[in-house]
């Protein structure tokens, strides 16, 4: 038994590592002091975070990228609930809308980006507004499939028991649903906001010489540049926000699932 778990510890450690290891090497290799990208880093130096901290269009493209992200997510999560709400009625109109918003989450990115590209040229929309339409219809998939698990850990008996003291079903969602399915909507909205923030074939479409998101950002200079040491800061700081989001995510999940015991 000993043995056995001996062997698992060093195969899961073996993967994690694996997994980490492009993560790692660029988070390292962003405090280089030689003006390429070096790993392992030769020198500690933060001069190429100033560098993008002074760059215009990479923080330009971060608060962007911050704020596309979290409304995309926020509507998505809007759209979801209604759906997940109304999939548990068995009705065929939810589920003929459950069904096309999953659609998204089955087809490639770069087919999905295309696609957008196509009809929002015929329908002449462009610059942030197709970007934000294109993300919310990338993303929703994601958290309608979070919210239904949280609906479907949901015991319907509270629920009825506070119908049966005269509560309304609007209070109901309100008072009753809305807190126990707390942990399903924080879940789904962090994993969307990961998947809009980091997305980049369906935005590379979409951008615009105005309009750019980080990940369109890094590509773009990557192609000119593929030796800048400050794609490895940029890249460092990409990593940094969405390890942030999804710890937050984590630390609000588990707060509320203990205080619901």
């Amino acid at each position: 038994m000993t043995r056995g778990r001996i062997v698992l510890g060093l195969y899961v450690g073996l993967f994690c590592l694996l997994v980490l290891s492009p993560i790692i090497s660029i988070t390292a290799g962003s405090f280089t002091d030689t003006t390429y990208v070096a790993f392992p880093p030769e020198g500690f130096s933060l001069r190429w975070y100033a560098q993008v901290f002074n760059q215009t269009n990479s923080m330009a493209a971060l608060a962007f990228s911050l704020v596309l992200a979290a409304c995309a997510a926020t509507t998505a999560t809007l759209i979801a609930l209604p759906i997940a709400d109304g999939m548990r009625s068995g009705g065929s109109w939810f589920s003929l809308l459950y069904g096309v918003s999953m659609t998204p989450a089955m087809l490639p990115a770069v087919f999905l980006g295309l696609a957008f590209l196509v009809m929002f040229s015929s329908m002449r929309i462009s610059g942030t507004y197709a970007l934000f339409i294109g993300h919310v219809v990338m993303v929703l998939p994601f958290a309608l499939s979070l919210i239904t698990v949280g609906f479907a850990s949901l015991n319907p008996s509270l629920e009825l028991a506070a119908r049966s003291l005269g509560a309304g079903k609007l209070q109901v969602m309100r008072t009753v649903t809305l807190p126990l399915i707390a942990w399903s909507l924080a879940s789904g909205w962090g994993f969307a906001f990961m998947i809009s923030f980091g997305a980049l074939e369906v935005s590379l479409f979409l951008s615009s010489s105005r309009v750019v998101t980080l990940p369109v950002q890094i590509f773009t200079t990557l192609e000119w540049s593929p030796l800048d040491p400050a794609l490895t800061a940029v890249s460092a700081c990409v990593v940094v926000v969405t390890l942030a989001v999804l710890v937050l995510t984590a630390k609000i999940v588990r707060l509320d699932r203990f205080l619901q015991r």
